[in-house]
C-alpha cells in the first residue's frame, strides 16, 4: 500500500510544469473588427536567462504581408528586454475587407549555457475585417464639396491690375516723348582725374580779398580730396602730422603747416603769400607720386 502511495505521489509531481521552463505567449486583443481600427498582438517569451541575447526576429515570410501599406499597415512595434523575459507588441491596422492571416513570428535566442541557438515561433493567427458599412444604411452621404481658398490678394487683383495698366501706359507715353537728339548723359565718376579735377578747382580758387580763414579752409578741402581720390586714403580723419608721414615730401609739409597755422593759431597772411601758397599746392597736385 505504501509503494502505491509512493509512486502516486511521484506521478503527481512529475507532471508538474518546470517554473523555470521557457514558454511563448501570444494573443490580439481581437479577432474581428472593422477597417482602419488597429490590433495589437502581443508576444512574450518567460522564464529566460539572465543573460540571454536575441539572435533574430522576423516574420515567417520576411515581411511580404506588409510590403503593400494600402492594405496592412504596422503603425507601431515595440520591444522590451526583460531581465528574464522579453515582450513584444505590435498595432496592426487593415485597409481591406475579408480575411487575413497574420503570419507566424519567429525569434531565435542564445542562451550562455547553450551551445545551439533556440528558436520560438508563433502559429498563424486568422483575423476577419468587416467593413464601417453594413445593412442598416440605406444612403451614403455625399462628400462634402471642396472648398475654394481664397487669397487675400484676390479681392484687390482688379485694383493691382489696374495699377499695372497704368504703369504700362506711362512708360509707353515717355517712351514716344522722348528726345531722340539728345544724347545720354556720361556718368562720371569721383576719381576717373582726380590731378585734373584738383588743377581745375585750384585754377577757380580766388586769393585776393578773402580772409586767410576762408582761402586755406578751401584750399585744405581741395588738397585732401586730390589725396583721397588718388590715393584712396581716409585723408579728411587724419591729422597733418599722419599725411606727413604718409607721404614725407617737403612741399606737402609746408602747405600743411601753414594751413594748421590759419586754423589753430589764427594767423593772417598776404595775397602775395596766399598766391605762393596757391601755386605750390598745383605744384604738389603735379609731381605728388
Amino acid at each position: 500500500m505504501i509503494r502505491i502511495i509512493i509512486l502516486f505521489l511521484f506521478f503527481i509531481f512529475g507532471c508538474v510544469q518546470n517554473e523555470n521552463q521557457n514558454s511563448l505567449i501570444y494573443e490580439v486583443d481581437i479577432n474581428q473588427t472593422e477597417i482602419g481600427y488597429p490590433i495589437n498582438l502581443d508576444i512574450a517569451i518567460k522564464n529566460l536567462d539572465e543573460y540571454y541575447s536575441i539572435q533574430e526576429m522576423v516574420w515567417s515570410d520576411s515581411s511580404l504581408w506588409i510590403a503593400d501599406s494600402s492594405k496592412v499597415l504596422i503603425k507601431s512595434s515595440e520591444i522590451d528586454t526583460l531581465e528574464r523575459s522579453l515582450h513584444l507588441n505590435f498595432e496592426i491596422t487593415f485597409w481591406d475587407t475579408g480575411k487575413f492571416t497574420i503570419p507566424p513570428y519567429s525569434m531565435i535566442i542564445n542562451f550562455p549555457d547553450s551551445i545551439n541557438a533556440t528558436s520560438f515561433i508563433t502559429d498563424p493567427i486568422n483575423i476577419n475585417i468587416a467593413s464601417v458599412i453594413d445593412s442598416t444604411m440605406l444612403s451614403i452621404k455625399n462628400d462634402k464639396p471642396i472648398k475654394e481658398i481664397e487669397f487675400p490678394y484676390e479681392r484687390y487683383k482688379a485694383f493691382l491690375i489696374s495699377i499695372i495698366l497704368l504703369l504700362i501706359a506711362f512708360i509707353f507715353y515717355l517712351w514716344r516723348k522722348r528726345n531722340h537728339e539728345a544724347p545720354l548723359i556720361r556718368m562720371k565718376f569721383f576719381n576717373k582725374d582726380p590731378r585734373k579735377d584738383s588743377v581745375k578747382k585750384l585754377n577757380q580758387l580766388k586769393f585776393q580779398n578773402i580772409s586767410s580763414e576762408i582761402f586755406y579752409e578751401k584750399l585744405s578741402v581741395i588738397l585732401k580730396k586730390y589725396l583721397q581720390n588718388q590715393y584712396y586714403v581716409i585723408s579728411f580723419e587724419m591729422t597733418s602730422d599722419e599725411i606727413k608721414t604718409f607721404f614725407n615730401d617737403s612741399d606737402l609739409i609746408a602747405i600743411l603747416d601753414k594751413i594748421d597755422s590759419v586754423k589753430f593759431a589764427n594767423k593772417e597772411y598776404s595775397s602775395s603769400e596766399k598766391k605762393y601758397d596757391l601755386e605750390l599746392t598745383k605744384k604738389i597736385v603735379r609731381k605728388l607720386l
